[in-house]
C-alpha cells in the first residue's frame, strides 16, 4: 500500500520579510582556501601528466607490435582523463568561490537589514512624515561582491559594517 501523501500548507509560511536576526554561519577563509588548493591540485595534475608523456617519447622508441599500440592508447586515455580531471577540478575551485561569493552576498543583506530595522525603531512620527515625503535617509543596500579570480582567489571584498546606533532616548 503507498503511503500517503504528505500535504503542504503554503498558508503557513512566513512571506518574505526584511528581518535578519542572525550572522550567517560560513567559513569565509576556509572556502577560499579550499579554492585554491582545488585550482593547485589541478595544477599539479596537469604537470604530473606532462612529465609522464615527456617520459613516453623515449619509451616509445623502437616499441612495435600489439603492446606498443596498447601503451599508446593508455597514454592518450590517460592525457584524455588527466585532462577532465584537472578541469574538473578547476570547476569546484570557481564553484567554491562563488560560494563565498553568495555568502558574502547574503550576510551583507542581512547586516543591512538588521542595521536598517534598528533605524526605524528609532524613528518618531515626525521623523516617519519626513521619511514618507523626502526620502528615509537610510544607507544603501550593500552591492553585490565579485567573485575572487583564480589562482590566487583572494577576498574581493569584507562584509560591511554599519557604525553602532546611539541608545534610543
Amino acid at each position: 500500500m503507498p503511503a500517503a501523501p504528505v500535504p503542504v500548507h503554503t498558508a503557513s509560511r512566513p512571506a518574505p520579510s526584511l528581518q535578519a536576526e542572525a550572522d550567517l554561519v560560513y567559513d569565509y577563509d576556509g572556502m577560499l582556501a579550499l579554492a585554491r588548493q582545488l585550482w593547485s591540485l589541478a595544477d599539479e595534475v596537469s604537470s604530473a601528466v606532462g612529465a609522464r608523456q615527456r617520459l613516453a617519447g623515449p619509451a616509445q622508441a623502437g616499441f612495435a607490435g600489439p603492446y606498443a599500440d596498447q601503451f599508446r592508447r593508455r597514454l592518450g586515455d590517460e592525457e584524455t582523463n588527466a585532462s577532465q580531471l584537472a578541469a574538473a577540478l578547476r570547476s569546484d575551485a570557481n564553484l567554491c568561490a562563488r560560494a563565498w561569493q553568495q555568502a558574502m552576498d547574503e550576510e551583507n543583506r542581512r547586516r543591512w537589514a538588521r542595521h536598517t530595522q534598528a533605524l526605524k525603531r528609532q524613528r518618531n512620527v515626525v521623523q516617519e512624515a519626513w521619511d514618507h515625503f523626502f526620502g528615509t535617509g537610510f544607507p544603501p543596500e550593500p552591492g553585490p561582491v565579485a567573485q575572487p579570480p583564480p589562482p590566487g582567489f583572494s577576498p574581493t571584498a569584507e562584509l560591511v559594517a554599519y557604525p553602532p546606533l546611539a541608545p534610543a532616548s
